[in-house]
């Protein structure tokens, strides 16, 4: 009666252990393949090393899953751009400080202190990582190089300029320290520098506060020189304006004084006319009446009389109204002047 129950004890402890063997082996394959497998993110770079013999491949590789083998993985570079900064701001470097060159105008000063405030955006190259590792031993290593070297040539480059270069040509400056950063950090580091930019420049409080003095007074300066400009065309008009008044007040006294001769000649020919007329209608008067010099004279003094008093007629030393002729009747009626 005991027996079937032994064999079922022996068959329970054998599935047992059969279990914990697949078990034991499936946890040893898994950890065989976590081991021979290793991942980067696509913008990552990844040089194969082997952990025991230290040994490094040339070799690189760049995003997603690969098969390793056990007791390899892969030391990480950024494939994308990466950025060093030089600010307050930043926890890379502190602005370069350094000094500008001489000023032509002032060859003696030595140029002036300065902090400049950029950033850098490099690039490493496949081809050039196993060397930047063998050189540096890491990515942070190789970073901290380049920001002494590039801070270097910063400084460096910054003394070919004059102070007042930073103000008018900060673009060509930029473009120059570009230059000379790609060019170390590539002789020197295997990485490439893709832009530069100038971010603050910073000058000691007393020389901006003598620029700014300078760049008052050469404001005021063109300012008085745009005002007197403007005075001299005020009195350019001014006198043009005079010159004007002048010429019209001559056209106007000509005129004036044209006008008069015009009017006096016009007397002159009235007064010649009037008195021929009466000339000649007095010497009609003459002939018709027959009268003499002496008659002529009377005749005179009886208008003057006629004139100066109340309009009725007057005879003096004349023939009686019946006495005169009718012709001579009729020429008293129409020459009657």
């Amino acid at each position: 009666m005991n027996e079937p129950l032994l064999d079922n004890g022996r068959e329970d402890g054998g599935a047992e252990r059969v279990a914990n063997s697949c078990g034991c082996l499936a946890a040893f394959v898994f950890i065989l393949f976590s081991t021979c497998i290793s991942s980067l993110e696509p913008n990552e770079y990844g040089l194969m090393r082997n952990f025991v013999t230290g040994s490094i491949q040339s070799q690189v590789v760049r995003g997603g899953i690969h098969l390793t083998g056990p007791f390899k993985g892969f030391i990480v570079f950024p494939a994308s751009q990466g950025t060093l900064e030089f600010s307050r701001a930043s926890t890379d470097r502190p602005p370069v400080q350094t000094r500008t060159g001489a000023d032509p105008q002032d060859p003696d000063s030595g140029g002036q202190p300065i902090a400049i405030s950029c950033a850098i955006q490099i690039r490493f190259v496949a081809s050039e990582i196993r060397d930047v590792y063998l050189n540096f031993g890491s990515f942070e290593a190789a970073r901290q190089r380049y920001l002494l070297l590039a801070g270097n040539m910063v400084s460096n480059t910054a003394q070919e300029y004059t102070p007042a270069d930073f103000w008018s040509h900060r673009d060509k400056i930029a473009t120059r320290m570009l230059e000379q950063v790609n060019q170390t950090l590539w002789s020197q580091g295997s990485v490439l520098a893709e832009r530069f930019e100038i971010m603050k420049v910073d000058f000691a409080a007393s020389f901006e506060q003598s620029i700014t003095a300078v760049q008052v007074a050469e404001q005021a300066k063109v300012v008085n020189e745009y005002e007197q400009q403007v005075q001299r065309v005020v009195q350019h008009i001014s006198v043009l304006k005079a010159e004007n008044q002048a010429t019209i007040a001559n056209i106007s006294a000509a005129a004036e004084a044209t006008s008069k001769e015009i009017r006096a000649a016009a007397k002159r020919d009235a007064f010649n006319l009037k008195q021929g007329m009466k000339a000649s209608k007095y010497s009609e008067l003459k002939k018709a009446l027959g009268f003499d010099m002496k008659h002529m004279s009377e005749y005179f003094k009886i208008k003057s009389v006629q004139g100066q008093g109340s309009g009725g007629k007057v005879v003096i030393g004349m023939p009686s109204v019946g006495e005169t002729t009718p012709k001579m009747e009729d020429t008293l009626k129409h020459n009657d002047l």
